[in-house]
């Protein structure tokens, strides 16, 4: 259906109720009047061209006058359908054939002296109604011009100004109210942005700029040269993608629609010339932005977990803080919240930031400590996209309650969750719910079951550190998914499984026995063919995103379309249900897990009976959203449970008015005595009489021509006029109640909204499952054995990561209470690194319940997994490297005494930061606290010093010290040693770190590697010489103690033998 209007006959025809219009003014001879409606191609309803003379002119109705109109009946009279301004524009354009030649008439006058005024402007295209331009001339339009080019007209006065156009007055009136957002603001079939707004869109966008008035507020002398307001503007059908653009430079952007139909605004009395009506209609910011888009077109990332989070921080009296933190992610509506102690180091509030990835940060202003403070700024330095952070006024806690309070009264579950809670969580869920509010989606915080305890007892909980170390979720070279253990186990099918998985890795499992669970799941999916499950996962490869699709459901928010593929998918796994039948389902289904999963999938699936709301719809016509059938045929009303009592009146009247033009059309068939005369449409364009050039004579005369050719012209009777308008009319209406149709059904879709998202739950916890399947049916995977003790025996095991994108060499890992301690020693490049990184990543794979890469694995189950890693700085914090690899190491001591053991660590090169003679010292510390005062750890100690290794000696039945194999080859004399890297672990101490190898694989010039090799043979002999005096000076001075002391010498006896042994090495 056109969405414009046919205005362009209303100046031959009045209501009875509209005033005489005194008639047109005297013009020249020799021109006629041709009125073209140039449809859905022009901004404005209407469009006015002079066509010159021809030989043969077609028959231009005379405008019928006052007494005409008040003799035909009421059904024959019709209301204009075009503004004011334009029926007096058209009248500038009619001849007076008794005007003397040569008279200008003061129409004529305003005429040149306003296209005068238009020569020194830009025109630009504008889609806006004619009654929003005609107020200005200077205004862009498509209309052509109606007088012939002359002369290039001066310049404007600089400084003259004028009053704004209607439209340009209601853009600042609504600038005025949303000053904290850039305004889209739809005028026709375009977007426009206005003034300050305009100018950021330009840069971002790299759109065209056209000037005009760049201040609202505070008008500039520049601003007073225009008399219309700068803008710029982007075609309809690509606002979204370019509103990701501008949300992803951490803009707020609201959209201003048109919400008024042209069809009812000329029905209604007083109206016609009035501008749209328009208001806010969306509101959005990159972490509330969920639209859909099934053609994919600039639709960001759907697995990504864009949240916003509110904190509150509370100061202890121990100089510690108590944050209190709740998230919601709008794509899913889970919201997460969680209450904890963090120290100086904020590794909590960090590693929580880090797994919430949040993008949008609230809380009160002036609440949060410097220390928080730098621990945001630091995790917004290491995210690409923008992150908006919001201080809110502080207002007393009490008032937060009561919100809260009155917020979930309805809900008597969810009151008492609530109730139980902090006042600085319900403060935070407060500031998130008033902020929400705004883009409508504030409703997922009434859902009990949306809400997730972060501090899981049941899970382990990988720390910042460890996350950034291992590689978990990204790369540490190009920070992109690609190369890490995400990337490595994702074989999902869906967008809502991936992210359950990405949950899953953050967050292994600690109890043994759901472990198990998970790995007979995952091998009875992997060794058994089972035909239901086989079916459903093909089902799956072309699942939408239904998570998302539901939580657009429950805002409100859902298209028809995605309504219609969210039950169809449904309804498709419930006839994959019914096929099958419960008993076959959960039948040979060994796993436990696995067979509770599919009882949870088919009693939902059978309670919920999906099949009775696709029936409601028309398939036909649900999928093709380029035509009003899309709108209007979207039910099936036969099927359709909802009240129909709009859609039927509205129906029942447009079938009467469709009924008059059926009988208007006999009557203008014995006119033509034509009796198969049709109606046509042409350009959109209904209810068209076609009408060939040679019998225009038997056109009468107030018939309106619409449009011609060189061989027919076409034509509306009045009565067609009149009857099409009400067509367009009640159209509308019926528009109307089918939306709202619409709106009612899906409120009804929406109470089913716990179970719908419980099954989803299912499908995804099923799609992680064939995900992990798919990943431990790799070549050379193995079950994991699980026992209670503390112990990682692995035979021939290989980094996951690193053998997907390289070869790489196997080696075994023993540790147990014997071995707790691994002292890791060896050449640069040697693969220490990669080694201890296997260990920790083969502990994940088998906690989340994956197989893992080696022939066989025992292992113990760890409540922790702790990393002190690399050495950097961070300026942002400004930290130096030792410094934060202390703070760091701290963490560690820490969270090992809050565990009591339980954990596993892994420290690279702890000591690295500072001088030589201090890193030995903190180094030997670190490892000797860890072997004689922790109990249940272990811990991979990665160092370069070969001092700390004779630790082993002290503590035997702790430490054993190992080694990356190494071939040295000896070279002609004075020249440094050839190294090939074995990758292996060996037994012993590394006797070099050959780093002049390492230089040389760099390309270093050889010049400079011999002579650092020349310095480095000298500065070790100095070396050996001052350990052997220093050790000879210790024995003496032992020596001379035990013979002062004589029988009672045995502790200066065994440091004398140590001594000894010490030197020997």
């Amino acid at each position: 259906m056109s969405r414009s209007s046919q205005p362009s006959i209303s100046r031959f025809f009045k209501s009875s109720s509209s005033p005489a219009k005194p008639p047109a003014p005297p013009v020249p001879k020799k021109q006629s009047v041709e009125v073209i409606d140039l449809g859905d191609d022009s901004d404005s309803e209407v469009s006015y061209t002079i066509s010159p003379p021809q030989p043969t002119p077609d028959p231009v109705p005379e405008p019928v006058k006052e007494e005409q109109v008040a003799s035909k009946s009421p059904s024959d009279s019709v209301e204009p359908t075009e503004s004011r301004p334009h029926q007096e524009k058209a009248q500038r354009f009619a001849f007076d054939k008794n005007a003397p030649p040569g008279q200008i008439t003061q129409e004529q006058q305003q005429l040149r002296a306003q296209y005068k005024r238009k020569l020194t402007l830009t025109t630009f295209s504008n889609r806006d109604s004619p009654t929003e331009d005609a107020a200005s001339d200077e205004e862009e339009d498509n209309e052509e011009s109606v007088l012939p080019a002359t002369k290039k007209a001066k310049k404007a006065p600089a400084k003259s100004k004028s009053k704004l156009t209607p439209l340009d007055e209601q853009v600042v009136q609504l600038k005025l109210l949303h000053l904290d957002k850039i305004l889209a603001i739809q005028v026709g079939y375009k977007y426009k942005f206005y003034c300050e707004d305009a100018v950021k869109v330009h840069k971002i966008l790299n759109i065209a700029l056209v000037p005009g008035k760049l201040n609202i507020i505070n008008e500039t002398p520049a601003d007073k040269m225009y008399n219309k307001l700068a803008y710029c503007s982007i075609p309809e059908p690509r606002l979204h993608i370019h509103l990701q653009r501008l949300l992803d430079k951490g803009m707020k952007v609201g959209v201003v629609g048109q919400v008024e139909q042209s069809a009812i605004k000329s029905m209604e009395a007083g109206n016609k010339s009035a501008l749209f009506k328009r208001q806010i209609t969306d509101v959005f910011t990159k972490a509330t932005y969920i639209e859909y888009d099934d053609k994919g077109h600039g639709v960001k990332d759907d697995r990504s977990l864009d949240s916003l989070v509110a904190i509150i921080e509370t100061p202890n009296k121990d100089s510690t803080v108590t944050i209190s933190l709740v998230s919601i992610q709008p794509l899913t509506g889970e919201i997460v919240y969680d209450e904890f102690k963090d120290d100086h180091l904020r590794i909590e509030l960090e590693t929580r930031l880090l797994h919430l990835e949040p993008i949008e940060i609230l809380h009160f202003d002036k609440n949060l400590s410097q220390l928080t403070n730098k621990i945001i700024d630091n995790f917004i330095r290491l995210h690409i996209t923008e992150i908006r952070i919001l201080p809110y006024p502080s207002i007393k806690r009490t008032y937060y309650e009561t919100f809260m309070n009155d917020f979930v009264s309805a809900n008597d579950s969810l009151f008492d969750f609530i109730s139980s809670k902090s006042l600085e969580f319900q403060a935070c869920c407060s500031l998130l719910i008033e902020y929400l509010t705004e883009f409508q989606l504030e409703s997922a915080f009434k859902v009990v079951t949306n809400y997730v305890n972060f501090s899981d007892i049941h899970h382990m909980i990988l720390n910042a550190n460890t996350l950034q170390n291992l590689d978990v979720f990204q790369n540490s070279t190009t920070f992109e998914e690609y190369g890490s253990l995400l990337w490595l186990l994702n074989h999902t099918r869906t967008k809502f499984g991936f992210r359950l998985l990405r949950k899953w890795i953050s967050r292994p499992l600690v109890h043994r026995e759901s472990i198990e669970k998970r790995l007979d799941a995952v091998e009875n999916i992997q060794n058994e063919f089972h035909h239901f499950l086989e079916a459903l996962a093909d089902l799956l490869k072309s699942c939408p995103d239904l998570e998302k699709m539901l939580s657009r459901i429950h805002y409100g928010k859902v298209k028809r379309k995605e309504l219609y593929l969210f039950l169809s998918k449904l309804d498709d796994i419930s006839r994959l249900v019914v096929k099958f039948g419960k008993f076959d389902i959960v039948t040979h289904v060994r796993s436990p897990l696995l067979k509770e999963l599919l009882e949870r999938l088919v009693h939902i699936v059978l309670d919920t009976n999906v099949s009775q709301y696709v029936e409601m719809i028309n398939s036909q016509y649900a999928m093709d959203d380029r035509t009003d059938d899309y709108v209007l045929k979207y039910f099936n009303l036969n099927k359709l449970t909802v009240n129909q009592d709009e859609i039927i009146t509205e129906d029942e009247a447009i079938a009467e008015i469709k009924s008059q033009l059926d009988e208007e059309l006999s009557r203008i068939r014995n006119i033509f005595k034509r009796p198969s005369m049709e109606y046509v449409e042409k350009n959109r364009e209904p209810y068209l009489i076609e009408v060939r050039n040679q019998v225009l004579k038997l056109v009468p005369k107030d018939w309106v021509k619409i449009s011609s050719t060189k061989l027919v012209s076409r034509f509306r009777s009045p009565q067609i006029i009149a009857l099409y308008t009400q067509l367009k009319y009640h159209n509308e209406l019926y528009l109307n109640a089918c939306q709202t149709i619409f709106t009612k059904f899906i409120k009804h879709i929406d109470e089913h909204y716990t179970s719908f998202a419980d099954l989803i739950k299912c499908l995804s916890q099923y799609d992680c499952l064939l995900s992990l399947s798919a990943a431990s049916a790799a070549a050379n995977m193995t079950r994991p054995k699980f026992v209670d003790s503390k112990i990682i025996r692995v035979h021939n095991g290989r980094n996951p990561t690193i053998e997907q994108l390289r070869n790489y060499v196997p080696n075994d890992i023993n540790m147990d209470e014997r071995c707790k301690c691994m002292v890791i020693t060896g050449p640069n490049m040697g693969g220490k690194s990669s080694y201890v990184k296997q260990v920790a990543l083969i502990v994940i794979m088998a906690q989340v319940g994956c197989f893992v890469p080696a022939e066989s694995a025992t292992l113990g189950i760890f409540n922790q997994l702790l990393t002190r890693m690399g050495a950097q700085d961070d300026l942002i914090k400004g930290e130096s490297t030792f410094y934060t690899e202390m703070t760091q190491m701290l963490n560690v001591l820490q969270s090992i005494k809050a565990q009591r053991g339980n954990s596993l660590v892994i420290l690279d090169e702890i000591g690295r930061g500072t001088g030589t003679v201090d890193g030995i010292s903190i180094a030997g510390s670190i490892l000797e606290h860890l072997a004689s005062e922790v109990e249940g750890c272990l811990t991979l100690f990665i160092t370069h010093f070969p001092s700390v290794c004779k630790l082993e000696k002290r503590y035997p039945e702790a430490i054993q010290n190992y080694h990356m194999g190494y071939i040295e080859e000896k070279s002609h004399e004075g020249d440094w040693p050839k190294v090939t890297f074995l990758y292996n672990l060996v037994k012993g101490i590394a006797s070099n770190s050959y780093g002049l190898n390492v230089a040389k694989l760099a390309f270093i010039d050889e010049k400079i590697i011999q002579k650092a090799f020349e310095v480095s043979k000298e500065r070790q002999r100095y070396v050996d010489k001052s350990h052997k005096a220093a050790y000879a000076m210790d024995v003496a001075k032992v020596m001379n103690k035990v013979i002062k002391q004589g029988d009672d010498n045995s502790k200066n006896v065994q440091k004398l033998i140590e001594l000894y042994d010490e030197l020997d090495t």
